[in-house]
């Protein structure tokens, strides 16, 4: 790839009818970011939990299929969140999503032959999300991950008094 090629790698072309004085660039920017996480937290929903390959049935079959899985990630994200932001301070590299939820799927198995809940129970499982944890680490980025630069943004907001 030659470098003009390359250059234009860092650029992002972004289309809006959003004046600027309502919202500048970079908290378009961010915006579009975010927006960004959700189309992957879409598509680990689609392609992980494999709501894409749902069987034909009757449309409460399908309906209780979809709304399982749905509780299923919604039930997880807290689990998903809380081993990124520690990996994110411990790490410096945030948890990958997709990759987090393929190795929940391979490795919660175990847990649903359990009979009782006991306190050796809640350790393995700990030890089980830190293990996929370090397995989903992000590969070493340079730039500022979008969660930070929203915290950093709000911060900002509440220190002027804007919110």
């Amino acid at each position: 790839m030659d470098s003009h090629k390359r250059q234009l790698l860092h650029w992002n072309l972004m289309i809006t009818n959003i004046i600027k004085e309502i919202l500048n660039t970079s908290i378009i920017t961010e915006l579009y970011r975010i927006r960004w996480q959700i189309e992957l937290l879409f598509k680990v929903v689609k392609s992980t939990l494999s709501l894409d390959k749902m069987h034909v049935g009757k449309t409460k079959y399908i309906e209780a299929i979809l709304y399982g899985k749905l509780l299923g990630a919604l039930l997880t994200m807290p689990l998903y969140d809380g081993i990124d932001q520690t990996m994110l301070k411990n790490q410096g590299r945030g948890v990958s999503m997709q990759r987090f939820y393929a190795l929940l799927l391979v490795d919660l198995s175990q847990f649903y032959t359990l009979k009782r809940i006991t306190l050796h129970t809640y350790e393995t499982f700990s030890n089980l999300i830190q293990r996929i944890g370090r397995l989903a680490l992000h590969e070493k980025r340079l730039r500022q991950t979008t969660y930070s630069k929203i915290e950093c943004y709000l911060e900002q907001l509440i220190v002027t008094g804007k919110t």
